[in-house]
């Protein structure tokens, strides 16, 4: 998809000029922030300075002569950057505003000269270009939405991880426009009945059981195992499509309604509230998102080791969306395209407002309206709970049980009471990585079982803690913090103050010598850099911190 064809579709919807202009600037500075961000975290270039004028404004920039210089709002926490106005460029003393995206990039090939990155920079480009395609798409169905739509995670800036927030390879602008977070009314998501197929659950006796839980619709008795498949999946998939044609699946008539979440993958079951989590032959922000067969296999098995070690724990400030079944085709490569995760409803307690992180802080930055954060001492008190709620509980679980989770805000709630942070419940254990030495034994004395391979495979708990700290950082509170710079006169300052008080209050609250020292070996690593940007131009399959 280009910008040529949301121009196109917008004019075909009689969206005005202005409006679309104004859709173009807005997803201009994300973009370039979120570009330039990742090439100063990741000291991609060879010449880049960050600095402050003597009337107080701060600026970025890259190469010498030819320069690129960006007005910037100085230097946030973790090694954050945020655009403030349009870049330009300075070529023999002259300077050139860049206001479009074509001028940018032309501008930005020699800044990164001689650099590795500069090797690759054709790739930076087309991924550049179809995420700022999609920014503008985003903002212009974004504007659609009222308080009737029922999108429950309208975040239209991307995800804000990746230095191409909105990155989609594979879906055309039909389908993204019929079937994304910021869609205003449900999708129907197909249903196909598999056989063979793969089940387990830790929670019900059999496929029929569980399909009527998340579906809320019952099967026969001698029904197949029945897989939802996303709206982009029967085009995008070459192996569904094939497995159609043979008619080895079945496609069900029996649509059923559901809300994309901001992941674009996951999927809200209108009736019954449940999560289905689901394979998409595509590139979405940075990664393919078909489900392995690991994530697959060991869902249900993760989920009930968080759920022995939190009644162990005691911990009153973290909870869990619990991973209640998997399914999936038998064949390995069959099942990363026809496969599901079931997901349950996030309970809340009584008198406790439950949010998406997302929502509080991007999108539609609810924040704004459901907490009292106007005056800075009321943001210096909430952001120091939000602090200990938010750390409290996944360090712990790091330096005691051997979890290491990945709490960026995609993967967070909020739980709010009286205005103030109480829980924060994680979703997408999947991907959580563990400790060998501390987890075999919990699971043998538990009666869980891993998946085949699954250690050979399990990156090693080192990483697991710089993946930690870097979601939890950079990815979580980074983010908060830039919010309440911009919408309350606060001192960054006294924010990282009460960040360091937290890790201070985690040290000394941890009950044994080996978990105080690996609490203090993951608060060395706060200012982790994940070399996203690095791994994606380079497609390199390992995760990589510097």
């Amino acid at each position: 998809m280009t910008l040529r064809d949301v121009r196109q579709w917008a004019g075909e919807r009689r969206i005005g000029r202005a409006r679309l202009a104004r859709a173009y600037e807005a997803a201009f500075l994300v973009a370039v922030s979120r570009l330039l961000q990742g090439i100063y975290r990741e000291d991609l270039a060879p010449h880049a300075a960050l600095w402050q004028s003597d009337a107080g404004r701060w600026f970025l920039d890259l190469g010498r002569e030819p320069m690129l210089r960006a007005p910037v709002s100085g230097p946030l926490p973790f090694r954050r950057l945020e655009l403030t106005g349009f870049p330009w460029t300075i070529v023999a003393g002259r300077r050139r505003l860049l206001r479009n995206t074509r001028a940018f990039l032309n501008a930005l090939r020699p800044c990164l000269e001689p650099s590795e990155l500069a090797r690759h920079f054709d790739r930076l480009v087309a991924d550049f270009d179809n995420s700022f395609a999609h920014l503008v798409l985003n903002r212009l169905i974004g504007l659609r939405l009222d308080a009737g739509a029922q999108a429950v995670e309208p975040v239209y800036e991307g995800h804000h991880y990746y230095p191409f927030p909105a990155l989609r390879l594979g879906p055309s602008l039909k389908q993204v426009v019929g079937c994304s977070n910021l869609c205003r009314e449900a999708i129907d998501l197909t249903l196909v009945a598999a056989r063979p197929c793969l089940f387990d659950s830790t929670a019900y006796a059999d496929h029929r059981a569980c399909f009527r839980a998340w579906a809320g619709l019952s099967l026969p008795r001698n029904a197949d195992v029945v897989i939802p498949l996303h709206p982009w999946q029967l085009e995008l998939s070459p192996v569904v499509r094939e497995l159609v044609k043979r008619r080895w699946i079945a496609v069900l008539d029996l649509p059923l309604k559901a809300i994309p979440l901001a992941s674009q993958r996951t999927c809200r079951i209108l009736r019954t509230g449940f999560d289905v989590k689901l394979p998409i032959a595509a590139t979405l922000t940075g990664e393919d998102r078909l489900l392995y067969p690991l994530n697959r296999a060991n869902a249900t098995a993760f989920s009930a080791l968080a759920r022995i070690l939190l009644r162990a724990s005691g911990e009153s400030t973290l909870a869990f969306q619990w991973d209640m079944a998997s399914m999936a085709h038998p064949e390995a490569l069959i099942g990363m395209h026809l496969a599901a995760i079931v997901r349950a409803p996030v309970r809340r307690r009584a008198g406790e407002l439950v949010v998406p992180a997302l929502n509080l802080w991007c999108g539609p930055r609810q924040a704004r309206t459901l907490l009292e954060l106007r005056r800075p001492e009321h943001a210096y008190a909430f952001f120091r709970v939000y602090c200990r709620v938010l750390m409290r509980g996944v360090v712990d679980f790091y330096a005691r049980w051997g979890m290491a989770f990945e709490p960026h805000l995609q993967n967070v709630y909020v739980a709010l009471r009286d205005g103030m942070p109480s829980r924060m419940i994680l979703r997408d254990l999947d991907s959580t990585i563990l400790d060998p030495v501390r987890i075999r034994p919990i699971a043998r004395a538990n009666g869980v079982r891993l998946a085949p391979g699954t250690w050979q495979h399990m990156p090693d708990f080192a990483t697991g803690g710089r993946r930690l700290a870097h979601a939890m950082m950079y990815g979580h509170l980074g983010e908060v913090m830039s919010y309440l710079a911009r919408a309350t006169p606060v001192d960054l300052a006294r924010l990282s103050a009460a960040v360091e008080d937290s890790w201070d209050e985690l040290i000394a609250q941890t009950p044994s010598p080996a978990s105080r020292r690996r609490v203090r070996d993951l608060r060395v690593q706060a200012d982790t850099v994940g070399a996203v940007l690095w791994r994606r131009i380079t497609r390199a399959t390992h995760m990589i911190f510097r």
